[in-house]
């Protein structure tokens, strides 16, 4: 089974609680850093990949902001029902 964030949590981070934001966020995390990667290279040459922390702030307030203004909460995703 996917690990989910609970439904409820994701209407809070909505309704602009700080707390509900942070755990979305963390949430996310892991796959933000992936995407925020940068190549570096040093001044021998060498070759290595840290986080953009400017591309991770980035993406990050890019979430919140669909999470505030965008999301639907009455619009179910493709395939889903609320029966358990």
């Amino acid at each position: 089974m996917r690990d989910l964030i609970p439904y409820e949590t994701i209407l809070a981070a909505k309704a602009g609680d700080f707390e509900a934001m942070d755990i979305v966020l963390k949430h996310y995390a892991p796959l933000i850093a992936k995407h925020s990667i940068r190549v570096f290279y040093d001044k021998f040459g060498n070759c290595c990949e840290v986080v953009d922390e400017d591309m991770r702030q980035r993406i990050e307030a890019e979430l919140a902001y669909q999470i505030i203004y965008h999301f639907d909460p009455t619009q179910l995703p493709p395939e889903e029902t609320l029966e358990a």
